[in-house]
């Protein structure tokens, strides 16, 4: 990685963005950051990471123009999302952490402000997170308020074990967007150094999931009512494949080893994670029911038995379908 814009000053919050093949958007995501006013200083990390369109080129003449906020590391190799936004964190010289997706941006001005000023006067508050608004790049809708929210939300005895459980269940808990909060840097980055496998190892698919457990086991979040950012859903990305089956077998499969992984790692067992379970494996069978691969469903119901979880009968009748060598309802959509 190397840092082309190197700044002597000393932010209190640094922005982490990493930016790949996103020169439609990218501009309007820096603008975004830029637009921040409080009454401290803040830096913004970018990670290019060799993209193939003009999004370097971009974030160049960001950094030329704005030499006192941005620092562009400009990757040599491709990392990949996770390992590029870890490094950016690890680079951080900000008290605060606060990230933006390459292709998202922020709608509210005093963002930073209003969080920092809650983690500043509530030490116990491990993160500051907001509602959100939901882009459909395709069409163009916009969905706000998508934490549903009327007034803030903040529930300062939910933290530690039961409170992670219940977060991956579901049960009175919002669904943070990492890319809405604001959190204390010294906190993840001293988990990151004691078990650094669970933010950066192979078996990582998204660098939000850990980064919110661990904060979560430590002390309470705080959730405002306020939209402050635009997740903008585009037709493909990581996270969005052409696909659904594609989807399910690539990205979310990984998701789901990932917090079985974090899940256990935290004391929790599959037992607690019932409905977080009985959402992800009726999707699981059906993928390789419609999709006829037996080998991949096969290798997911023995991984699942080796952490004591079972499928249902009517799983477990699609794997008995999927031997047979007639199998009239297979489409090819993998």
């Amino acid at each position: 990685m190397e840092e082309t814009i190197n700044s002597n000053h000393q932010p209190l919050v640094s922005i982490l963005v990493a930016a790949y093949n996103q020169e439609a958007y990218i501009a309007k995501t820096l603008d975004s950051l830029l637009e921040q006013v409080c009454p401290f200083d803040y830096e913004i990390l970018v990670g290019e990471d060799c993209s193939t369109d003009a999004t370097r080129t971009i974030c160049c003449e960001y950094a030329q123009r704005y030499p006192e906020k941005i620092r562009l590391f400009l990757n040599i190799n491709n990392k990949g999302l996770i390992r590029n936004y870890f490094d950016l964190l690890m680079n951080a010289k900000g008290s605060y952490l606060a990230d933006c997706g390459g292709d998202d941006y922020w709608i509210s001005t005093d963002k930073l402000r209003h969080q920092v000023e809650l983690l500043e006067a509530h030490p116990e508050i491990s993160m500051v997170g907001s509602n959100w608004q939901w882009l459909d790049q395709a069409s163009g809708d916009i969905r706000p308020n998508q934490l549903k929210l009327d007034a803030d939300w903040y529930q300062p005895h939910r933290y530690g074990k039961q409170a992670l459980v219940d977060y991956l269940n579901q049960r009175d808990f919002p669904h943070l967007v990492l890319s809405t909060a604001c959190f204390r840097a010294s906190a993840v980055k001293k988990l990151i150094e004691t078990a650094p496998d669970r933010f950066t190892g192979n078996d990582v698919a998204c660098e939000d999931l850990p980064i919110t457990l661990g904060l979560l086991q430590q002390g309470p979040i705080y959730l405002l009512k306020e939209d402050t950012m635009v997740y903008r859903v585009l037709a493909r990305s990581m996270s969005h494949e052409h696909s659904k089956f594609e989807l399910q077998k690539g990205f979310t499969n990984k998701v789901l080893w990932q917090t079985l992984a974090l899940a256990a790692v935290s004391g929790i067992t599959p037992k607690e994670l019932g409905p977080y379970l009985k959402r992800q494996l009726p999707d699981l069978a059906y993928t390789g029911f419609v999709t006829g691969d037996s080998a991949w469903l096969n290798e997911q119901r023995t991984r699942l038995q080796q952490l004591g979880i079972h499928l249902t009968r009517k799983q477990r009748l699609m794997v008995l379908l999927l031997s047979s060598p007639w199998k009239p309802w297979v489409k090819k959509h993998a």
